[in-house]
């Protein structure tokens, strides 16, 4: 490094020391350091800034504070590209209720992009029962996407698929939302927008639940679907309270139930008052104990 290239550098170090003092004392000295995101992390990696060497003989000063200055411009767009950019991805996160941290997928970012203006024509629509179609159009728009997540193996935050997820539930396409909701919920990073207050197992739950109740109520068969969630549930050990993980084995025992296959349903039923006290599935073990004669 040649002495003026040396000073330069210097210079611009004590420059940013000086800075970071000032602005210590005005806010008390006692202030965190700013959490610098992942995003600008990268473009600060990616951000290459070249001094060009010049013999000492050929540049004075001013040569010196011309290249100091363009120096701090470059550092200075910089900050301002990753300023816009992170503006745009918190936007996008507001949007979507998206609480899941930046991952630095492009991919992922553009379809989140898609995904705003999806739900803009979804949320155009007042009342909820017509909201289907379009809710329809949009995962047709994004499957491809989603169902390459899934194939891939990969693995991180997706709030994409999960809206997708919801949707497929929201339509009652159980077919299709329980392969999908089986998946996110084993990576165990998913996260549900913020306005649903529980945790993706919870949720995938009670859908279920819901669904598997309005088929008991129709003398319709919950099969594949609800056994498989039951299998998940307990190979995964999903995080859920004992109310909602009662209840999936009381609607699970009332299903076998209903197949006369008492033997099972009162494995489930016991499964859940053990769970659950509550679980108000008491009368119905006793029904059986005595049908079974145990």
């Amino acid at each position: 490094m040649n002495l003026i290239k040396k000073r330069q550098m210097d210079r611009l170090a004590n420059l940013n020391k000086q800075k970071g003092a000032h602005k210590s004392e005005a806010k008390g000295g006692n202030a965190k350091p700013k959490t610098v995101s992942k995003l600008r992390k990268q473009l600060q990696k990616k951000a290459e800034v070249k001094v060009v060497d010049t013999p000492a003989d050929s540049t004075g000063s001013d040569g010196s504070e011309a290249d100091l200055k363009n120096l701090k411009d470059d550092v200075s767009d910089l900050e301002n590209r990753v300023d816009d950019a992170e503006s745009e991805i918190q936007a996008i996160k507001e949007k979507l209720d998206d609480e899941s941290d930046f991952v630095g997928n492009p991919e992922l970012e553009t379809h989140k992009q898609m995904l705003v203006g999806l739900m803009d024509e979804v949320t155009s629509v007042e009342d909820i029962e017509e909201r289907a179609p379009y809710k329809a159009e949009a995962i047709k728009r994004l499957e491809d996407f989603v169902n390459g997540f899934v194939s891939s193996g990969a693995r991180y935050p997706n709030i994409v698929a999960v809206w997708v997820m919801i949707w497929l539930f929201d339509l009652k396409d159980i077919g299709r939302a329980m392969p999908l909701a089986l998946h996110l919920v084993s990576q165990k990073i998913q996260l549900m927008p913020g306005r649903f207050n529980s945790n993706i197992a919870t949720f995938v739950c009670d859908q279920v639940y819901d669904w598997a109740k309005a088929q008991l109520d129709a003398h319709k068969s919950s099969g594949p679907y609800l056994e498989q969630l039951i299998e998940a549930m307990e190979a995964e050990k999903w995080e859920l309270n004992k109310v909602v993980k009662g209840k999936m084995y009381v609607i699970y025992g009332k299903h076998l139930d209903a197949l006369a296959e008492y033997e099972p349903a009162l494995n489930a039923y016991e499964t859940a008052m053990d769970i659950n006290p509550q679980a108000g599935a008491k009368k119905r073990i006793r029904e059986l104990q005595a049908k079974l004669k145990l």
